[in-house]
């Protein structure tokens, strides 16, 4: 950002949000716009709350339906409390339907008086909408808006949010519009019967727009979903796997053993990916599991995706604190016999000629490897490639054979799916135990749970931090 854009932009400070756009025009005004319960009054409240704790920026909030005590409460189930910046002098609350009781205008100028006095820094207005049906007329309501408007932006600078009720940004277009520098619709839809939010943004004056659309959460609070950034490769890396829960094996992410309980000893998971993603996208879900297997002395069984390298995997589980000379020590990686020469140790190289033969040395590979480490293995396969080594019917079987050793040696089996095959997904998601749908939604990489049904989760990492491990998030 230059000097000049630092001044003049001011920080949301609200999680996430700063990372698609500079922040919002100092002194400027910023329309948010939304049908009810589309998380407009929770960006309001993030703003005010997080502007006077990180920023120590006054800020006050009127509210034309709301109570204060009702306010207090909401803000504190999201961690917010309103009532330590009272203390502060740093927030104030105003119920418009009190002021009200001297008229309209009388209201707006007692308003502006307390921004003044206060030294506030911030505005929200809760709601427009509702404040528009007070007035006589649409001129009245615009005049007045003018003159608050002038007041409170340009002569006080206090950065001014204003809340509109519309089901779209298209819809009931008004002087408000035109005058904002800043313009935000929210909305709550459906994917696949789960909800997911999306923030667009419409316009913001003197500054770039680089993401149209973000999807974004109420989960603990308004938070922002970025487009999901890919893990720096770097050394070192701190990992620690998570306990395994009873019966089961960590997803090797404490987040995603919360949400789901990990995965069960004998369990084939299917993670159905789309097409679209790349290794670096989905690799964050898949590896954690893999890597707390080697890193409690267990062993992998590796078949990789098309496009995936046994040296581009030994390098992806550095990331997770694993060397080279445990991840060819505590794992065997089949190839085709007609794929590039890879001079690594424990690969074992199969006849796509001979499917049975093919079978037998993946499952004696299993048995002696079992015998060796005592444990039962963690087994990875990418589906895309045993389709195109053996076909559509045969892969499909290969993987339904194997699941019997899974479940009585108690192992842990991973299907890698890209639908692109047509009816490989309806093929074996009857079959697994676990069903996981990997994708994405304006840059965000978002996944939820098929079998068993789960909520949609972003997926958020920090490419800077020493943990490789990626923040699971509730879309709610």
């Amino acid at each position: 950002m230059s000097l000049g854009a630092q001044g003049r932009f001011v920080k949301s400070f609200v999680p996430g949000l700063d990372d698609v756009i500079l922040g919002f025009p100092r002194g400027g005004l910023i329309l948010v716009s939304g049908l009810p319960g589309s998380g407009k009054t929770s960006l309001g409240m993030s703003f005010i709350y997080n502007g006077a704790l990180k920023a120590g920026e006054p800020g006050i909030y009127v509210s034309t339906y709301e109570s204060r005590e009702r306010f207090i409460e909401n803000a504190r189930s999201f961690g917010m409390d309103f009532e330590k910046l009272e203390e502060r002098g740093l927030f104030e609350f105003i119920s418009l339907p009190v002021l009200m009781e001297v008229g309209v205008a009388e209201s707006f100028n007692m308003v502006v008086e307390r921004v003044e006095e206060m030294g506030a820094r911030r505005l929200v207005i809760d709601s427009f909408t509702a404040l528009r049906e007070s007035f006589k007329s649409p001129h009245e309501a615009r005049i007045l808006l003018q003159s608050v408007l002038y007041r409170v932006l340009e002569k006080l600078r206090c950065t001014t949010m204003l809340i509109k009720e519309r089901a779209s940004a298209g819809e009931d277009v008004g002087f408000e519009d035109y005058v904002a520098d800043a313009a935000i619709h929210l909305e709550a839809t459906l994917l696949e019967n789960r909800a997911i939010r999306i923030l667009s943004f419409i316009k913001l004056r003197g500054g770039e727009i680089r993401h149209p659309k973000i999807c974004f959460t109420l989960s603990k609070g308004f938070r922002a979903l970025p487009p999901t950034k890919p893990l720096k490769p770097r050394e070192p890396i701190s990992f620690s796997p998570p306990p395994d829960p009873p019966e089961g094996y960590t997803t090797g992410i404490p987040d995603l053993d919360r949400e789901i309980g990990g995965y069960p000893k004998g369990a084939t998971v299917l993670m159905e990916i789309d097409p679209r993603l790349t290794p670096r996208d989905y690799h964050p879900l898949f590896l954690p599991a893999a890597a707390s297997f080697i890193h409690r002395g267990r062993f992998i069984i590796g078949i990789p995706s098309e496009g995936v390298t046994v040296e581009s995997l030994m390098r992806a589980g550095k990331l997770y604190g694993v060397s080279e000379e445990k991840f060819l020590k505590h794992g065997v990686y089949f190839i085709e016999t007609t794929a590039p020469m890879e001079e690594l140790p424990n690969i074992i190289r199969f006849d796509t000629r001979d499917f049975n033969a093919a079978f037998r040395k993946v499952m004696d590979t299993a048995h002696e490897l079992a015998k060796k480490f005592h444990e039962p293995p963690f087994i990875g396969v990418g589906v895309d490639r045993l389709v195109r080594l053996f076909g559509f019917n045969a892969a499909a079987n290969l993987l339904a054979a194997t699941q019997d050793y899974v479940r009585q040696s108690e192992a842990l089996m991973i299907w890698l799916v890209k639908p692109i095959e047509p009816g490989i997904v309806e093929r074996l998601a009857p079959i697994a135990d676990m069903h996981i749908k990997i994708t994405r939604r304006h840059g965000c990489v978002i996944f939820y749970g098929v079998k068993p049904w789960t909520p949609i989760y972003g997926l958020q990492i920090d490419p800077e931090s020493r943990t490789p491990l990626p923040e699971i998030i509730p879309i709610v």
